[in-house]
């Protein structure tokens, strides 16, 4: 993959342009370097040829202490642009996982079904932190160390021409030969990068579901897909780390020749008398110096093909494009709102429908109960409802407005969209209530909670608010995790609520406890359940049960309820609590 120039500089641009008084700095600060390491040598060459030449003990502890003198600053310089080029660096990098994060959330579900998480922090993460040399010092360092071979080879001219005939030769066949191996390094590192993507997005995903795994007895498999994996990864890396070697060794050979030619022209200008023995200390000094430059340049090489891996994976990331397109009217109701599907049909896979032409109303304030076995397209139902998905046919209305013509953050808003898998951080009750809004006051959350009759669950908190919860809900069970995920919805405050299977996790207390919150949350909003259990339906208005992705019944409850030809009053008349158990019975 060949990453256009253009590319790194555009990156580069968009990122260090905030830093602009700092990057200035910085090629300030390297410039100076670059002086002192010009003048140091000359220093050195008239100290020698004035302790050759017998002068006085005065000139050379003069001669002596200014050489000193600058190498302690030019020392003092490379700290302080160690200092400012990691601030560059790790600001410039920070702003583009903040970026990338940012755009992955915006990026619809299709994009999060078809990436692993692994796959996602490797980019975001592995993929920048890649990137972070490129930004702190790339082009300065390239700019400096070539200005510091062009005032080398200058200075080199100025001595002796044949000299400077010499070694420009041998820096320009030096950065020839180095870019020419470094030009067929990228594909390689773009194909290190993906591979080592695709490992950690496995072991991520194994590891998220050990549980599940251990239970199945699955561990063998798991075992031989990670030495499958292994084994995919090591020749691509080999492939990858050999132009490494390769370029790496190429540089030593370089270097040696580089010595040999500063030795032979040096000793022939000696032996015939044209340059003293300083000059020859002199051309061997500025010969070393000049390999330095070039061992830079070409450090500086290696980061940049794996930072065109980096570069090309993280563009390519950022130019991927959500299929939800945001809209931009506003909803104006502030109470409840109405909700309408017209001949909605939608699938994840082609030719495959997973709804087909579903139809229903949900006027203001009212409650629509969805009933349906595993896999009839409820869910989906849901999704689609919170525009986490578009469908593939028909319409959805929001206050008469199309859904997809509303903005998302207003439609964010003003719903509220609970799951049976109710996501919990690593931090406080309180984080994990107003998810981390800190506007929302300890006052609100209390209030709130005694409201809905939860103050002996929030008691049994050992730090209160202040309580810290483990990640994915370690601690907590199923009942009070849901418990949490109700309370956040009251904290919101939205007009439509959509409960998908919500309460199906529920034990038999915090059934009780629910109740109650779930009486008061339906006040004054819209609401449709997606049930797991018939009792959470009893609260609804209308009724519509799916089939393989169809409605074969909706309408008033309680007219179903009198309709003994009515699948619900079948549903009821089995008397079983469960939904599929009933549907399938």
């Amino acid at each position: 993959m060949d990453t256009p120039f253009k590319q790194y500089i555009k990156l580069l641009w968009k990122f260090l342009k905030p830093q602009k008084f700092r990057v200035f700095l910085l090629t300030l600060i390297l410039g100076s370097s670059v002086a002192l390491q010009l003048v140091n040598p000359q220093i050195l060459r008239y100290f020698i040829d004035a302790a050759t030449e017998g002068k006085s003990a005065k000139m050379l502890t003069i001669a002596a202490l200014i050489f000193i003198g600058a190498a302690l600053i030019q020392q003092v310089l490379a700290i302080i642009a160690t200092y400012v080029s990691q601030n560059v660096g790790w600001t410039a990098t920070n702003a583009l996982r903040s970026e990338l994060v940012e755009h992955c959330i915006s990026l619809d579900m299709s994009f999060h079904k078809s990436h692993q998480p692994g796959e996602i922090i490797e980019r975001v993460d592995g993929d920048v932190t890649a990137l972070f040399n490129f930004f702190s010092k790339f082009m300065i360092n390239v700019l400096t160390n070539g200005v510091l071979v062009i005032g080398i080879l200058i200075l080199l001219f100025r001595e002796d021409f044949r000299v400077g005939i010499s070694l420009s030769i041998f820096a320009g066949a030096a950065m020839y030969t180095l870019w020419k191996i470094q030009a067929d390094s990228v594909d390689k590192w773009v194909k290190e990068r993906e591979t080592s993507a695709k490992f950690y997005g496995f072991i991520g995903e194994e590891i998220g579901n050990t549980e599940d795994v251990r239970s199945s007895g699955a561990e063998e498999y798991v075992m031989y897909k990670f030495y499958k994996q292994i084994r995919n990864w090591l020749p691509i890396t080999k492939k990858a780390k050999l132009r490494y070697y390769l370029m790496w060794a190429s540089t030593l050979g370089i270097f040696a020749i580089g010595n040999i030619i500063a030795f032979g022209v040096g000793g022939y200008l000696w032996s015939r008398g044209l340059i003293t023995i300083g000059t020859v200390y002199l051309i061997f000094n500025y010969t070393e110096s000049l390999s330095k430059p070039i061992e830079e340049i070409r450090t500086q090489l290696e980061d940049l093909q794996k930072a065109g891996a980096s570069v090309a994976r993280v563009q390519e990331l950022l130019n991927m494009k959500s299929k939800i397109v945001d809209g931009t009217e506003k909803l104006l109701s502030s109470g409840a709102i109405s909700v309408e599907a017209k001949n909605i049909s939608f699938e994840y896979e082609e030719g495959v429908p997973v709804l087909k032409d579903v139809s229903f109303n949900i006027p203001k304030g009212k409650v629509l109960g969805v009933l349906g076995r595993t896999g009839s397209g409820k869910s989906t139902l849901a999704r689609m409802l919170a525009r986490l998905y578009d469908p593939k046919t028909g319409d959805i209305y929001i206050e008469g407005k199309k859904l997809n013509l509303v903005s998302l953050k207003e439609l964010r808003r003003n719903t509220a969209f609970v799951t049976q898998d109710v996501q919990l951080f690593n931090a406080t009750v309180r984080e994990n209530l107003t998810f981390f809004n800190s506007n929302i006051k300890d006052e609100e959350i209390l209030a709130t909670l005694y409201d809905i009759g939860l103050q002996e669950w929030y008691n049994s908190f050992p730090n209160g608010l202040d309580t810290i919860l483990d990640a994915g809900g370690g601690g907590l069970s199923a009942g009070e995790a849901q418990l949490l995920a109700f309370v956040r919805v009251f904290l919101k405050n939205p007009s439509f609520v959509i409960l998908d299977e919500a309460t199906s996790r529920l034990d038999p207390i915090t059934e009780q406890l629910i109740e109650r919150a779930l009486n008061k949350l339906l006040e004054n909003r819209t609401c449709i359940i997606i049930a797991h259990r018939l009792w959470t339906v009893q609260r609804a208005d209308d009724i519509l049960i799916l089939e393989n992705g169809s409605v074969v019944e909706y309408g008033n409850r309680e007219k179903l309820l009198r309709d003994k030809e009515s699948k619900f009053f079948n549903l009821l008349q089995k008397g079983m609590e469960d939904v599929e158990e009933s549907i399938i019975a």
